[in-house]
């Protein structure tokens, strides 16, 4: 039977799978047994690593659960803080505070969205000096997913449900400019409701679909589901229950095809987004002994794979497998370093983790590749809760 990512790329474009095509996807998949890890060391006072993105060849910024913006250069390993955006009329800030869960670039990289002082605020940044733009205001709980539609126009998912709409023009009754403090305010364009969901976890923009993929939990804990928003036509949604019910906290979609990933507890989701009237989600058991599926990315039709226990792992769509070394093994990389605290919140789980690696305790939550595909900087930092410490690499 012909693979999901073939049938795509030949039905879409109307002609066969070039070869040359092939033999790229091919590489790629042969390049990931070679790769081998080169810490960064992040100073112990951060905690935990949600989000990264890289804005240029050398620097790499990073979000972290104690609310911080940090832009580190991976050559030499020097770090400077990006201070967080304030609105200049303050709200309430939650606690406890979530942290910096996404960080994202608009496709001219001109513009980074990412968390604000306050966690549930957009903020807008110039780049390239990270010059403060704009900070938009309407969630009511944590923001958790940015994703840029074009140059332009962007969405934000959050846990109070809420999808929202936002651009950078200064559009009237949108937004407002305060020169005591040089930034814009901003408020959605539009505010989109996800049927069923309630808390939304994570969010992803497929331009080849145009639509918005958003996963998240209803009333129940373990009600999970993934929504398909098309941005043309905000009202036509599509949502679906996911097979898998725990810990469904990422969502990322193909480069080139309407195909949808969503990391669980212990499964990836392949979602085919391309006949509206079906619903075709395919499980695939994460390999042993990885739990927590943690970041998801496209690189062609190979999917990376953070988690913890096994750190890093690679599975090919096009060929419904887990990529393999030469040894004909499924190719699975875990971490060597990391810092994880021994505050007091350490001796309640000593004897749960101890005496094992860091590897079995840090979970890579989050990676991105550089603009070559050929360098993956991960980064994370201890899975459970109470635990402080933080883990950061480039893997090439």
């Amino acid at each position: 039977m012909e693979n999901i990512i073939g049938q795509l790329y030949s039905r879409d474009s109307k002609r066969p799978i070039p070869y040359n095509y092939r033999k790229k996807l091919i590489a790629k998949s042969r390049n990931c047994s070679y790769i081998t890890e080169r810490c960064i060391e992040v100073p112990n006072t951060y905690n935990k690593i949600f989000a990264s993105v890289w804005v240029n060849n050398d620097h790499v910024v990073v979000g972290t659960k104690c609310n911080r913006l940090l832009e580190i250069n991976v050559q030499n390993g020097t770090k400077r803080e990006i201070p967080l955006m304030r609105s200049p009329y303050p709200r309430e800030i939650p606690e406890p505070a979530a942290g910096i869960h996404a960080i994202a670039l608009n496709p001219s990289k001109s513009f980074m969205a990412t968390g604000g002082h306050n966690v549930n605020d957009l903020a807008l940044y110039s780049l390239p000096d990270y010059q403060p733009y704009a900070v938009g205001e309407f969630h009511h709980n944590w923001l958790f997913g940015i994703s840029w539609i074009n140059d332009f126009m962007l969405c934000t998912g959050a846990r109070d449900g809420n999808i929202c709409l936002w651009t950078i023009f200064d559009v009237e009754g949108f937004s407002t400019y305060e020169e005591s403090c040089g930034i814009h305010r901003k408020t959605p364009i539009e505010i989109l409701k996800t049927e069923g969901i309630v808390r939304i976890r994570d969010t992803h923009y497929n331009p080849v679909c145009e639509r918005l993929g958003t996963v998240g939990y209803g009333v129940g804990k373990y009600d999970a589901k993934v929504c398909l928003v098309d941005v043309r036509q905000p009202l036509q949604k599509r949502v679906m229950d996911l097979p898998q019910k725990e810990e469904n906290i990422v969502i990322s979609g193909h480069d080139t095809s309407p195909v949808f990933a969503v990391g669980s507890l212990s499964h990836l989701m392949l979602i085919d987004d391309r006949d509206p009237n079906t619903t075709d989600i395919t499980s695939v058991k994460v390999l042993e002994p990885a739990q927590g599926i943690r970041s998801l990315s496209f690189q062609g039709d190979v999917i990376t794979i953070g988690a913890c226990k096994t750190s890093l792992m690679f599975y090919d769509v096009r060929n419904r497998k887990y990529v393999n070394d030469h040894n004909d093994n499924p190719v699975k990389r875990c971490l060597k370093q990391g810092y994880v605290a021994e505050n007091w919140d350490w001796h309640t789980h000593r004897y749960s983790f101890f005496p094992q690696l860091t590897s079995e305790i840090i979970s890579i939550m989050t990676h991105c590749y550089d603009d070559s595909g050929l360098r993956l900087f991960a980064a994370g930092g201890p899975l459970p809760l109470d635990l402080i410490g933080n883990y950061a690499s480039i893997w090439e």
